[in-house]
């Protein structure tokens, strides 16, 4: 009995002391601190891209050619058109409701339908299409005024750009040192 205590004493003293993730993650570690490195240059490359003042959600904002050769009229709101659709979530059916208009150009009738945006039965909207195509067309809601200058963009630097860089740089120099 004292000889089998006295190896399992040998045994644990003779234990490598020197990596402390030795047994908790064995053979693990490399690969974990690959990804770890892979995401912080992936977060790096994100925060760079924030402080340059990237958007990653689109503004709202009217679809409405830089060159506008289109051509203003009014179009008259013919009728309303409605449409029951399913409910995803067993919940109650949503109604769509467009708007069919009319215009005329060169003798020729179009027809297309259009969001509801409070209109009503005889409305006459602005419209702008395309003398080329003159089914083509945008709605013209904007309100009269001067023409921006979009030649001068905004360079704001995003500041929170730089917390996220830093989180990179911890996160892959985490990578690093499992990796080590």
């Amino acid at each position: 009995m004292n000889d089998t205590i006295f190896k399992l004493m040998l045994l644990a003293e003779e234990e490598d002391v020197t990596n402390p993730f030795k047994g908790s993650l064995n053979g693990v570690q490399g690969i974990i601190g690959i990804v770890l490195i892979v995401t912080g240059l992936l977060v790096i490359y994100f925060g760079v891209k924030v402080y340059l003042g990237y958007k990653f959600l689109p503004e709202k904002k009217q679809n409405i050619p830089k060159e506008d050769n289109y051509l203003p009229m009014e179009a008259k709101v013919l009728q309303k058109k409605k449409t029951r659709m399913p409910s995803f979530n067993g919940g109650e059916d949503t109604e769509l409701i467009q708007w069919k208009i009319g215009y005329e150009i060169d003798g020729e009738k179009y027809t297309q339908l259009i969001p509801d945006d409070g209109y009503s039965k005889g409305d006459f909207i602005k419209i702008k299409y395309d003398p080329d195509a003159p089914g083509e067309f945008y709605l013209d809601d904007r309100e009269e005024t001067e023409p921006e200058e979009d030649d001068e963009e905004e360079n704001t630097k995003n500041s929170n750009g730089i917390m996220i860089v830093a989180l990179g740089v911890m996160v892959a120099v985490a990578g690093v040192v499992l990796v080590l």
